[in-house]
């Protein structure tokens, strides 16, 4: 009997301990991959850019540079992922000569730091005191006065200070401008692995939340598990199964963006509001759309060929994402245009942290259909 009892003892205690890690998977390894508790210890991984010996980071984090998320998601091997323990981290920031020919879905910030790109006109300036060449505030900028000095509908290169209210936001900066709220042990879904993100429990969609659109909101999607990383590579762009899925919603394209409740262009417009509420005038585009249905008449109908083969080089935002998986066609009528369809939010080769060179995109100049001609499709013919 008193050997069943610690059997039953053993299989509770079994259930309670390893059974969350199974069903509720998140960022996992050895916590001195990531941390370190007084900053007082080397030699340091290899992954990190540089020491913190004497140099303590917020978090406890052991890492350094002039941003603390950028630390860790960097590599100086062109690779869009590294494993550390076990765990892939995501690579935002390469550090080597050269710029990289692979990057994830949001891109990469080589092109904007100094010594390096050198160019803040294709990226965000995430690194510390390394001011905009080209902007004082974001491109825009709806004028939000009211947010404080350094607000980060200003700038991401220097904390904000706001002296009372906004605590959240107090002394933040960089990637956390965006990433307000980082939760890399939320209860999401494997490392590694897709799933969707629908909850500020969850972390929101790659941890996109702020105060724009109320406290406590963020953004909705499909995470997929590897940051669509060898979708990019060499041009080769093509994976329609494989691939993050943006929510859409077109109820308010005249209106404020953060209106739009929970999407990618409801977050955007937090800083850059004026691109979507001054969109349209009447029955016209004065701005590019964003958050509106692609027609299902004329040229827009063809969109992504004969099968509306979903293209990752040109997303676009879906009204539902509940399938649990990325849709593989894109549905002319239903499905939007979004700030994501255009933009890389991190960095790109291209100006305006464009996803492709729009300055050699050439009407009935025929060539391959993507850019502007994967929803203008007879602009190329």
């Amino acid at each position: 009997m008193r050997k069943l009892r610690k059997h039953i003892i053993l299989a509770i205690f079994l259930s309670l301990v390893l059974i969350p890690y199974i069903a509720f998977a998140r960022v996992s390894g050895v916590c001195s991959n990531c941390h370190t508790m007084h900053a007082s210890q080397s030699p340091w991984p290899s992954e990190w850019s540089s020491s913190v010996e004497g140099n303590p980071q917020p978090y406890l984090l052991a890492t350094a540079g002039s941003s603390p998320c950028v630390g860790c998601h960097s590599h100086d091997t062109e690779s869009t992922y590294y494993d550390l323990g076990g765990c892939k981290v995501p690579v935002v920031f390469y550090t080597g000569s050269g710029a990289p020919t692979s990057y994830l879905a949001g891109g990469n910030f080589w092109w904007v730091k100094e010594g390096l790109g050198n160019d803040d006109t294709k990226g965000h300036n995430v690194f510390l005191g390394e001011g905009d060449d080209n902007l004082d505030e974001a491109p825009g900028a709806v004028g939000f006065t009211t947010c404080g000095t350094n607000s980060c509908h200003a700038n991401l290169h220097l904390p904000a200070t706001f002296g009372t209210g906004f605590d959240e936001l107090e002394n933040k900066y960089g990637c956390q401008g965006c990433h307000l709220n980082v939760k890399h042990h939320a209860n999401d879904h494997a490392n590694g692995e897709s799933g969707l993100v629908t909850s500020a429990d969850q972390g929101w969609y790659r941890f996109l939340s702020g105060h724009m659109s109320g406290s406590g909101a963020g953004v909705e999607g499909y995470e997929h598990g590897e940051w669509e990383a060898g979708l990019h590579d060499g041009g080769n762009h093509q994976g329609a199964s494989e691939h993050n899925e943006y929510l859409g919603d077109d109820s308010n394209t005249g209106g404020y963006g953060f209106a739009l409740g929970h999407t990618t262009t409801a977050f955007c417009t937090g800083c850059h509001g004026v691109f979507h509420q001054q969109q349209k005038i009447g029955d016209s585009w004065v701005r590019h759309p964003s958050d509106a249905k692609i027609p299902n008449s004329g040229e827009y109908a063809d969109v992504g060929g004969d099968t509306h083969l979903y293209d990752p080089l040109s997303p676009v935002g879906k009204q539902d994402i509940s399938d649990e998986t990325p849709d593989t066609t894109v549905t002319p009528g239903t499905d939007m245009v979004m700030c994501l369809s255009c933009h890389r939010p991190h960095g790109s080769p291209y100006s305006d942290m464009l996803r492709w060179n729009y300055e050699e995109q050439i009407a009935g100049g025929g060539g391959e259909d993507t850019g502007c001609f994967y929803c203008h499709t007879q602009k190329n013919d």
